[in-house]
């Protein structure tokens, strides 16, 4: 199957439009129908052997039963972690519950080691989660089959991140993180933080008001990004890709503008611009796209 065609159709399994997507198969070439629906099915697979250990780990901390969570982790792991239980405590401690929503918002990772006689799988995501409206971040990965080794199924490796911590990308990576649970609580720094989509940012709070209307009727006269910011200001949020504006926000929900740039005969130009919430890893909508030529 062409990777656009698996893309669009991951899509659409993500936003849960099953009509539009059982309407996307059918338009397929026959030889390419089996081949999505084969995909799909495993990608469907792959998720809820990681979603449920991590509705299983929520609802254990939930109900404060130690045991519980000890018991999601892998036997290996149980044995060899000697700060298993310290770091179940410190959790505690930190994630008071009950839980409103840890569902994963992004197709999982897997890795697989094929080999004479040995199998193994393994499936990894980061996942938000929500409590009590405070937004944390919790990255699993757990073993569903080792044929070397059956006590290495189960879950081989949580990180349990604040937003603060899960935002600062610079500290992380300076962390040796082993497996078993790692609960990170802070991080150097005094800065705020923002959940855009389903990803933490540092963020900036600054006192204006920017509405969709006003960012459509600048773009329409200008799109290079040394005015739009001389003109907006600098942006609340940045990452690796665009930047962010907070904009006025709809229904009592934070809206956020991603404004993507691209270099164009050596001037940097507005290329996207895309509407995200606070909840969804897809954006909301594309609110502007560049009408330049792709030569210029």
């Amino acid at each position: 199957m062409c990777g656009i065609c698996a893309a669009m159709l991951l899509a659409l399994c993500l936003s849960g439009c099953g009509e539009t997507l059982q309407a996307g198969i059918e338009a397929l070439p026959p030889a390419l129908q089996e081949a999505a629906l084969e995909g799909i099915q495993s990608w469907t697979a792959s998720q809820w052997s990681l979603q449920d250990p991590i509705d299983e780990f929520f609802a254990a901390a939930d109900a404060r039963d130690a045991a519980a969570v000890r018991a999601l982790f892998s036997p290996n792991v149980q044995l060899q972690d000697q700060d298993l239980d310290q770091m179940i405590q410190a959790l505690f401690a930190l994630y008071p519950g009950p839980t409103e929503d840890c569902l994963m918002r992004t197709p999982v990772g897997a890795s697989k080691r094929l080999g004479w006689g040995e199998r193994m799988t393994r499936v990894h995501n980061r996942v938000p989660v929500v409590c009590q409206g405070v937004s944390y971040y919790c990255s699993f990965s757990y073993t569903t089959k080792d044929e070397t080794d059956a006590g290495n199924i189960g879950l081989t490796r949580v990180v349990f991140q604040t937003e603060k911590a899960a935002a600062n990308a610079e500290f992380l990576d300076t962390l040796e993180i082993e497996d078993g649970l790692t609960v990170i609580a802070d991080a150097p720094g005094d800065y705020e933080t923002r959940r855009i989509g389903d990803l933490p940012y540092r963020f900036t709070p600054i006192d204006r008001t920017i509405t969709r209307e006003a960012l459509l009727e600048f773009l329409q006269t200008e799109d290079r990004w040394e005015a739009f910011a001389e003109h907006f200001g600098p942006p609340n949020a940045e990452s690796y890709a665009g930047v962010f504006y907070e904009l006025v926000p709809e229904d009592g929900a934070p809206r956020y503008a991603c404004l993507y740039t691209k270099d164009s005969g050596g001037v940097e130009r507005a290329d996207t611009l895309y509407v995200y919430d606070n909840r969804e890893h897809q954006f909301l909508e594309t609110l502007w796209e560049s009408q330049s030529s792709p030569e210029d």
